[in-house]
Formats: C-alpha cells, sequence, structure tokens
C-alpha cells in the first residue's frame, strides 16, 4: 500500500545505531531508537531482526552463535511444552487483531474516500513541503535536513515554516494541532504498518512539540493545556529523556507564577517581545485583510507597530 516502503537502508540503520549508542542525551539516543524502529517496520522487521543484520558478516564467521530468531522461536516451543495451547493461542490473538485492523481500515476508507487518500498530503503538509524543499539535504539521510535533530527545527526552518502556515500562539490551539496529527498518523499506520511520516510532516510535529515545551501562555487555559501535554506524553510508549522532561516543567511552573500574580493583581501578565511579534508576523501572513488597529488588539502591540511591520513585509 505505501509507496515508499523499501527494503533495510542498513548504512541509515548504522548512523542510528551509533546514535542510539552514543547519542549526547537521552533524549537524543531515545529519538533514534524511534528512528531506527520506524526503519525496521518500514522492511517489515522488528528491531531486533533490523540490528541483526548488521551483524551478518560476525554471525558467517561464528556459524554456532543462535540467532535472534533461534533463540525466540525456542522460547515459544518451551511455552508451548508448558502451557499446551500456547502458540494456538497466540494465532487467534493475531486474527483478532487483524480483523479489528480490517474493520477500521473499512471505516477509514469510507471517512476519506478511499485507503490511499488517506496518505495524500493534507493543506498543510503540502504547504511545508514546498516550504521545506530549499533546505533538504540529501546528505543528511536520518532527518532529511541539515543540522536538525528530532523536535529540534533551525532557525531556517522556522523561517520557512511561519511563511507557509499558521503558526498558533496559544497552548491549546497548538495541542488540538498535535493531536490532530497524530492521529492521523494513526489512521495512516493502520492502514499499512510500514508507513514511515516525510520529513517535513517530521519537521512539522517536531515544532509543535517544541511549542508545547516552550511557549509562554499564562492563562488559565494555557496551563491546563500544556498539563494534557504532559498527559499525553506519559502515555507514549517512549520516554523523550529528563531534559526534555524538565523543559516543560519549568515552562508550566513559570506560566503558573504569572497566573497566579495576575489573578493576585487583577492584571494580565504581558507576553515576551518575541511572542508579540510573532503574534503580528502570523496575523499579517495569514490574515492581511484584518486593519493594523485589529491585529494591534489582538497581538497587544501599537497600531504604529503593526503599520512599520506590514510596510517592510510589502518592500520584500
Amino acid at each position: 500500500m505505501n509507496a515508499h516502503a523499501s527494503t533495510l537502508d542498513t548504512d541509515k540503520l548504522r548512523k542510528l545505531k551509533a546514535l542510539m549508542d552514543g547519542g549526547k542525551t537521552l533524549g537524543e539516543r531515545q529519538a533514534a531508537k524511534r528512528k531506527a524502529e520506524t526503519l525496521a517496520t518500514r522492511a517489515g522487521l522488528a528491531l531486533w531482526q533490523a540490528m541483526s543484520k548488521l551483524d551478518e558478516p560476525v554471525r558467517i564467521v561464528r556459524t554456532a552463535s543462535p540467532s535472534f530468531a533461534d533463540i525466540f522461536g525456542a522460547m515459544d516451543d518451551e511455552e508451548e511444552r508448558r502451557n499446551p495451547g500456547h502458540k494456538a493461542r497466540q494465532a487467534k490473538e493475531r486474527a483478532e487483531k487483524e480483523a479489528r485492523r480490517r474493520a477500521r481500515c473499512d471505516a477509514l476508507a469510507a471517512q476519506y474516500g478511499s485507503l490511499e487518500a488517506v496518505f495524500e498530503d493534507t493543506e498543510v503538509e503540502a504547504a511545508l513541503r514546498e516550504a521545506l524543499k530549499h533546505l533538504e539535504d540529501p546528505a543528511n539521510r536520518m532527518w532529511g535536513y541539515e543540522d536538525y535533530r528530532a523536535s529540534e527545527p533551525t532557525p531556517a526552518m522556522w523561517e520557512a515554516i511561519r511563511s507557509a502556515v499558521h503558526v498558533p500562539t496559544t497552548l491549546p490551539e497548538l495541542l488540538a494541532l498535535h493531536r490532530a496529527q497524530e492521529a492521523l498518523g494513526t489512521d495512516r499506520y493502520t492502514v499499512d504498518d510500514h508507513w514511515t511520516p516525510w520529513h517535513w510532516s517530521e519537521a512539522w510535529r517536531g515544532a509543535l512539540e517544541q511549542l508545547l515545551d516552550t511557549l509562554a501562555d499564562p492563562t488559565a487555559e494555557g496551563v491546563a493545556a500544556r498539563i494534557d501535554w504532559m498527559l499525553d506524553l506519559a502515555k507514549r510508549d517512549f520516554s523523550r529523556g529528563a531534559e526534555r522532561d524538565e523543559v516543560v516543567l519549568a515552562a508550566l511552573k513559570a506560566d503558573f507564577a504569572a497566573l497566579t500574580a495576575s489573578v493576585q493583581t487583577g492584571q494580565p501578565q504581558p507576553q515576551t517581545e518575541t511572542q508579540r511579534r510573532a503574534a503580528v508576523l502570523d496575523l499579517l501572513r495569514h490574515q492581511s485583510e484584518l486593519t493594523d488597529r485589529e491585529i494591534a488588539r489582538r497581538a497587544g502591540v501599537s497600531p504604529t507597530t503593526v503599520g512599520k511591520q506590514r510596510r517592510k513585509m510589502e518592500t520584500l
């Protein structure tokens, strides 16, 4: 089903293994493992099976060494001896799981119009693919863009992303977009378990996650959304690392302190200059029909500031 599925890319897998073993941070090592698992899945393999491919020259020499498949097969045989019917139960569970998957595929075909349509670029994905095209780095086969790492868009990538799509400035909006992107990924993986997202889609997910981690939103809605984001992270089957968790907790603590201060004083806490500028640029790019006064009201700046930025953009 997925036109992008391919045989195992052992060169890329070796690079990922090097990051898994020697990444500078736990988050980088975990991200590399997730990439390796995706790469293995695309080739129809479990991660341990894919990793065993890297050791093939060694196994040729040490022919007496058992393979992973032999070990797990022996474990199944032993379990069958201890609990007769084990293999039959396992087969039944796999069949039931596949039946549920097929039923879900039927529902997705009705929802999207066809199973092929599930993999079509969304409007956002198409815009990002074009906007980020000039930054593609053929030599960077792991991440697609020079200097890019999971959930860490570069300044050049941020500029391209903001020029192409609307980037929300509140946590509830960001969380809704991220959940929609994750749900789309789940739908695609249900249809084709060899599917893996393209790097421009991963860049968008990374951008959303970075903002969900760091964007200041000292409102009741913002604090609630960040807590919901942390709950979403807790439900994942992998850890991003303690460093990323500390960043999210620090942002939550800062927002809560600002929210508490605003309640005590009765005055809302101002956004940072960077946030106000980003809000102005975003509104001018995607809602340029608004007046300078209306944009100023929404972004918390003066109409004069909006006017200057509008004239600057018109001269580019």
